[in-house]
């Protein structure tokens, strides 16, 4: 099964990634299921995203003016590529600045579908979101909240959970203490998608399952997604080693 078509993807859609545990790949592997499928795709962050990220996705473009931005943008394209990564600048670490959430809208129609990566996780299993996160386009069309079913009985501190302390303030589950499947699944529903805009539908990934323990875990985590009304989740072995495998469960 192709991730896109699991996610329910198709040309027109502006999708937002939100959450930790794998969303960076799940954006290149669906961004080449899309190029393969014979669309055009163009990826943005609405925070930051690391520079080999950004030049793994597609040919990159970049400018702080939102008219030449765009015209770099229409420009990639019209020189034959099927993916482009588009930022504001270059900035620290190796990273390329966001776009502004409503600079999505003028950009979306320049590809068939249009990927973004909303927040950021520093390479957790799984997040506390913050006040002001995920950066959403009110041009989306569909949401996707990610986390890692490797946090899954692992404890709330920093190795495991971006942000402990507002994970713990928004699930109950203290410092230290054991992640369950039900406050998983409310990191995702009450945190990456809080606040989804009124028009865009929602789904949840989650990532690093394999058929056997993590399977049976990730089962878990769907059946109290579905309790919070999450209906649409889709399981991937994704960020595991290659070749990527998608359920639906």
């Amino acid at each position: 099964m192709k991730l896109h078509a699991a996610l329910g993807i198709s040309a027109g859609d502006v999708v937002a990634f939100a959450g930790a545990g794998g969303k960076s790949g799940a954006i290149l592997h669906v961004a080449g299921e899309l190029a393969e499928a014979g669309m055009t795709v163009l990826t943005v962050p609405t925070t930051k995203m690391s520079l080999g990220e950004a030049q793994r996705v597609g040919s990159l473009v970049t400018s702080e003016d939102a008219d030449e931005l765009r015209a770099k943008v229409e420009a990639a394209f019209s020189e034959g590529n099927a993916r482009v990564a588009a930022g504001s600048a270059m900035i620290s670490k190796g990273r390329v600045g966001g776009v502004a959430p409503g600079i999505v809208s003028d950009l979306a129609p320049l590809a068939d579908v249009l990927l973004v990566e909303a927040d950021g996780s520093r390479q957790r299993p799984l997040k506390g979101t913050a006040g002001h996160e995920p950066a959403l386009p009110e041009a989306s069309t569909l949401v996707v909240a990610v986390g890692n079913v490797d946090a899954l009985g692992s404890t709330v501190d920093e190795e495991h959970v971006h942000r402990p302390a507002l994970f713990s303030e928004l699930t109950g589950v203290g410092a230290g203490q054991s992640i369950t499947a039900r406050a998983f699944a409310r990191a995702l529903v009450q945190g990456s998608l809080a606040n989804v805009p009124a028009a865009a539908r929602a789904a949840a990934l989650i990532t690093g399952v394999e058929p056997g323990r993590t399977m049976s875990d990730a089962s878990v985590i769907s059946r109290e997604l579905w309790r919070f009304g999450t209906k649409r989740v889709v399981l991937t072995s994704i960020p595991k080693n290659p070749p990527a495998r998608v359920w639906i469960p």
